[in-house]
């Protein structure tokens, strides 16, 4: 679950990354998603999942953000039009009308904890047949296959200055120091304050 963003993120930050992810490969589009810490991102979460080009991993990763196993503690009927903060539902009204069907990247355990998964496996199970208002596609419950992301560094917003100016005013979680040379000072600092005691 998200917790809420501190002042510094704004809807002009969100737009910009929206305009870097426009035409970008899908695997930055999963290491935005993966960086993304707070309500606020939900915006460009659903905006991501509304997207034709949309990977499947990137929606299960939006999927078990969303606390899917609490969805069906309490189980309502799905908006037909989903707000960007009901990811959950946005994500399976998406999947019945025909999204996430590319599957190149894979979906990996801190996309969907293992944990996670069993749990709500669990509860799917323990329901009766047909006393959910909404479905949980299968592939949801067993998310295999894909191959592993690969992220140049240049393309990269942990090794671009560029990239990592735009996601550090989103609020997506980078380092704390642009790339280039203050971070490299602060990096031999660290080394040699772990190394020797002192700087």
């Amino acid at each position: 679950m998200f917790s809420k963003q501190p002042e510094n993120g704004n809807k002009t930050a969100v737009d910009e990354i929206r305009q870097v992810l426009k035409g970008a490969p899908q695997d930055l589009w999963l290491d935005t998603i993966r960086r993304a810490r707070y309500a606020s991102h939900n915006t460009l979460i659903s905006w991501m999942l509304n997207q034709p080009e949309c990977d499947f991993a990137i929606a299960v990763h939006a999927f078990y953000r969303s606390n899917p196993a609490q969805h069906l503690d309490d189980p309502k009927p799905l908006p037909l039009h989903p707000s960007d903060d009901q990811i959950f539902a946005r994500v399976l009204v998406n999947w019945d009308t025909g999204s996430f069907r590319t599957h190149r990247l894979r979906v990996e355990e801190r996309d969907a904890p293992l944990r996670q998964i069993s749990r709500l496996n669990q509860k799917v199970i323990a329901r009766p047949r047909g006393s959910l208002p909404f479905q949980v596609p299968q592939r949801f419950l067993e998310p295999r296959g894909g191959e592993l992301m690969h992220l140049p560094a240049h393309k990269s917003p942990d090794n671009s200055h560029h990239l990592w100016d735009k996601y550090a005013k989103a609020g997506l979680d980078v380092p704390p120091i642009a790339p280039g040379l203050a971070r490299k000072i602060a990096t031999v600092r660290g080394t040699l304050k772990r190394t020797f005691g002192r700087e």
